[in-house]
C-alpha cells in the first residue's frame, strides 16, 4: 500500500517573459527537493511544514497540496490530509494520484464506500494505475468481497506481472477461503519476485505446519535477519515467522526468543494503560447493573437471529464458529467490528454527550433503532436467507454484552473459555493488530485477561443474558458432546457436519485461518508447559488479578 507522492521534476514549458513564472517554478523545485529529503529521513512534520509555507505563496500548486496530504497521512492526521487532497482535486479534477491518496485516507477513517469510489475514480482517470488496483483489492478484501478483490489483484498482475505485493495479497484471499495450497503458491511466487519480502515470509509460515521440513525456509529467514538495514517492521515480521517455524519444530527456547524480540518491537508502538482498562471495566460494571438491565427497553429488537461468540482472543471462538456454521440452519458473518465501533465512537453517533459506557443510560429510541438496523444489515449482508442464526464471532464483544442485552435481548451468546496460560501464550505468539495493545507484553496480557475474567463474572450474575459457556478443551476432547450442547442451547437438531469444521466452506479472515482448516487436533492443549520457564510475568499478573493458574 504505497503512497505516490508527486514531484515536479521539471517545470512545464511556459511562455518566456515571466521572471515571476521562473521564480515560481524555482521555488516549487527547491521546496519539493527539501520536502522529499525530509520525507526520506522520516521527518514528516518538517516536510509538511515546508509544503505549508510554499502553499501560502503558491496556493494553486495542486501537487503541493497532494504531497502535503501524503506526509500528513504518515503523521496520522487524516482529516487534515483529506482536506489537502480535496484542495488538490479542486484545482486539478483529473489528478489520479490525489484521488488515489484520498481513497487511502478514507479507508484509514473506515469510510470504505467512499474510499472505493475514490479508487474507482483514480482508475477511470488512469487505467494503468497499478497501486490503485492493488489497494482497491485490499479494501474489497477487508469488505469480504473476495471475488472482486481477486479480480483487482489479477488486474494488477496483468499490468505488472510479478508484482510481489499483489501476489502476496492474492495469497491472503486464498488462505481466507481455505485454499492453502494456492495461497502457499502465491506467497512463494511473491518471494521469488522479492526474496526479502518480510510480510510474505510471515504469511507463508502462518499457513503451514513446519514439523519436519522447515530447514530451507528457516535458513533463508535467518539470513535475512542477519543482514544489515531493514526496518523494525521488517524485522518483527521475520521474527514472528522464524518463531513459528521453531515452535512447530519443537525448538522451544529459540521460538520463545524470537517471539520475545518481535513483541518487544511491537510493544514499542503501543501504550497499553492498565489503569484505563480497569476504569473502563469498572464503568461497564457500574452502568450495566442488575437493576439497570431489569428495566424494559422499549426500543429493543425482537430479532432472534444474532449469535454472539465471545471470549478472549485465541480461546477457540473461530473453531466453535466453524463447527456451528457448518450446520444447515446457522450462517456466519465472521468477526464484525460493528458493536465495538458503536461504543468507541458513541459521542460522534449521538452528537455529543457522555462517552460509552455511561452514555448507555441516555440511549434514545431513535439512536437505538439506528444501531439495531445498521447492525442487522451487516450481520445478514452475506448470510443465507433461511439461516435461523447468524454468528458474529468478534471475541471482544465480551465487553458489549450489556449493550447486547439492551438492543438484542433475544440473541444467544456463547462464551468460549480456555486455560489462562494457554490463552496468554497464544496471544503472545500471534502478530495481532496494534489495536490489541495488550498482546505484546506478558504482564499486560495477564492484566487484560484479569479484566476480562472480572467482567465475565459480572455478566454471569445478571438476568437477561441467554449465555452458554464452552471450554476450548471440551471442543477438542469432547467434540460431539460440545456441539450437541451448543445446538440444544440454540434449539436446533443434530447435524453431523458440525464434527468436521475443517470442511466448512465459509471464508475465515482471522488469525486462526490455517488452524481451522485442519481436522481438530490436540497439540495446542497444555502448550504453555513447553514455555513455563518464561511465563513468570504472565503468571504474576494473573494471580494478582485473582485468576487461578
Amino acid at each position: 500500500m504505497n503512497f505516490l507522492p508527486s514531484r515536479q521534476n521539471q517545470p512545464p514549458a511556459r511562455p518566456k517573459p515571466a521572471i515571476r513564472g521562473q521564480e515560481r517554478w524555482l521555488r516549487i523545485a527547491e521546496a519539493d527537493a527539501r520536502a522529499q529529503h525530509e520525507h526520506q529521513l522520516g521527518n514528516f512534520a518538517a516536510a509538511a511544514e515546508i509544503y505549508r509555507r510554499l502553499l501560502v505563496h503558491i496556493p494553486d500548486y495542486a501537487e503541493g497540496h497532494n504531497n502535503r496530504g501524503v506526509v500528513l497521512q504518515k503523521l496520522h492526521r487524516y482529516e487534515e490530509a483529506l482536506a489537502c487532497y480535496d484542495q488538490a482535486v479542486a484545482l486539478k479534477p483529473d489528478y489520479a494520484n490525489a484521488h488515489y491518496n484520498r481513497g487511502l485516507t478514507l479507508k484509514k477513517l473506515n469510510r470504505y464506500g467512499e474510499a472505493l469510489a475514490e479508487y474507482d475514480l483514480a482508475i477511470a482517470l488512469k487505467p494503468g494505475h497499478v497501486e490503485a488496483h492493488n489497494n482497491r483489492g485490499v479494501l474489497l478484501q477487508e469488505m469480504k468481497r473476495y471475488g472482486e478483490a481477486l479480480a483487482s489483484y489479477d488486474r494488477v498482475l496483468e499490468l505488472a506481472p510479478g508484482h510481489a505485493e499483489a501476489l502476496n495479497n492474492r495469497g491472503l484471499v486464498l488462505a481466507s477461503q481455505g485454499e492453502m495450497a494456492g495461497a502457499e503458491g502465491m506467497f512463494r511466487q511473491a518471494l521469488e519476485m522479492k526474496p526479502d519480502f518480510p510480510a510474505a515470509w510471515f504469511n507463508l509460515t502462518s499457513i503451514r505446519h513446519y514439523e519436519k521440513d522447515g530447514a530451507a525456509d528457516l535458513a533463508r529467514i535467518r539470513l535475512l535477519l542477519n543482514q544489515p538495514g531493514g526496518t523494525p517492521d521488517d524485522r518483527e515480521h521475520l521474527l514472528f515467522a522464524l518463531g513459528k517455524i521453531c515452535d512447530d519444530g519443537n525448538r522451544h527456547e529459540e521460538a520463545f526468543e524470537c517471539y520475545r524480540q518481535a513483541n518487544r518491537i511491537r510493544n514499542g508502538l503501543v501504550a497499553y494503560d492498565p489503569g484505563q482498562v480497569t476504569r473502563f471495566t469498572d464503568g461497564i460494571i457500574e452502568v450495566f447493573s442488575r437493576d439497570f438491565l431489569r428495566q424494559p427497553f422499549t426500543f429493543a429488537s425482537a430479532d432472534r437471529s444474532p449469535l454472539f461468540i465471545v471470549g478472549m482472543p485465541r480461546s477457540g471462538t473461530t473453531l466453535l464458529a466453524s463447527m456451528l456454521s457448518n450446520h444447515s440452519a446457522i450462517a456466519t458473518a465472521g468477526e464484525l467490528s460493528a458493536l465495538t465501533d458503536v461504543t468507541t465512537h458513541w459521542q460522534e453517533f449521538a452528537g455529543g454527550g457522555a462517552p460509552f459506557p455511561a452514555a448507555a443510560r441516555q440511549v434514545t429510541p431513535i439512536l437505538a433503532d439506528r444501531h439495531i438496523r445498521e447492525y442487522l444489515a451487516w450481520l445478514h449482508r452475506d448470510a443465507r436467507p433461511d439461516a435461523r442464526h447468524v454468528i458474529d464471532k468478534n471475541p471482544l464483544n465480551f465487553r458489549n454484552l450489556g449493550l447486547i442485552a439492551m438492543l438484542f435481548p433475544r440473541a444467544r451468546i456463547i462464551h468460549c473459555t480456555r486455560h489462562p496460560l494457554d490463552t496468554g501464550l497464544s496471544n503472545y505468539f500471534q502478530r495481532f493488530p496494534l489495536r490489541l495493545d495488550y498482546a505484546f507484553d506478558l504482564r499486560n496480557i495477564g492484566h487484560f485477561y484479569g479484566e476480562y475474567a472480572r467482567l465475565m463474572a459480572h455478566w454471569r450474575n445478571l438476568p437477561g443474558l441467554n449465555m452458554l459457556e464452552i471450554g476450548y478443551e471440551d471442543m477438542v476432547l469432547r467434540t460431539e458432546h460440545t456441539a450437541r450442547r451448543a445446538l440444544e442451547f440454540l434449539g436446533l437438531g443434530w447435524d453431523e457436519k458440525c464434527l468436521a469444521p475443517h470442511t466448512n466452506p465459509c471464508a475465515v479472515d482471522t488469525a486462526s485461518h490455517w488452524q481451522v482448516r485442519q481436522p481438530i487436533y490436540r497439540r495446542s492443549l497444555g502448550r504453555w508447559r513447553h514455555y513455563e520457564a518464561h511465563l513468570g510475568p504472565l503468571k504474576e499478573a494473573l494471580l494478582a488479578a485473582g485468576v487461578a493458574v
